[in-house]
């Protein structure tokens, strides 16, 4: 798969018919009809210089987006979820994906990587 990236834009353009049905597969989880777009967030890190042949992403939101839509035992347990408020102004960090988002006190708390994130000040 070739990969061009011009300025903030990414293309990846598929170069068999497996990698066509896979792009296709992946662009099906990332949209759906309704306008709502889910969005890639890097994990870790990429350095092929120490063998690491893959580059990982998670898709942000994708476990909303199936316990929207595979009924009612996705939707029991992710209600099961009681939310956590930051009680200060403080920075969350998501130890997987290393995302940080800023809070004010009585911010939520937001899950990222399927997990709640960490305060950090």
């Amino acid at each position: 798969m070739k990969i061009n990236i011009d300025k903030a834009v990414v293309n990846f353009i598929p170069e068999n018919e497996n990698e066509q049905d896979r792009l296709e597969a992946l662009w099906r989880e990332l949209i759906d009809c309704n306008g709502y777009a889910l969005k890639l967030a890097p994990i870790g890190e990429y350095v092929p210089a120490e063998g690491k042949t893959a580059a990982a992403f998670y898709i942000e939101g994708l476990n909303e987006k199936l316990a929207k839509n595979t009924g009612a035992e996705a939707a029991a347990r992710a209600a099961k979820y009681t939310p956590v408020y930051a009680e200060e102004d403080n920075t969350a960090y998501c130890s997987t994906c290393n995302k940080t988002v800023a809070l004010k006190a009585g911010d939520e708390i937001p899950l990222c990587c399927g997990r709640l994130m960490e305060l950090i000040d």
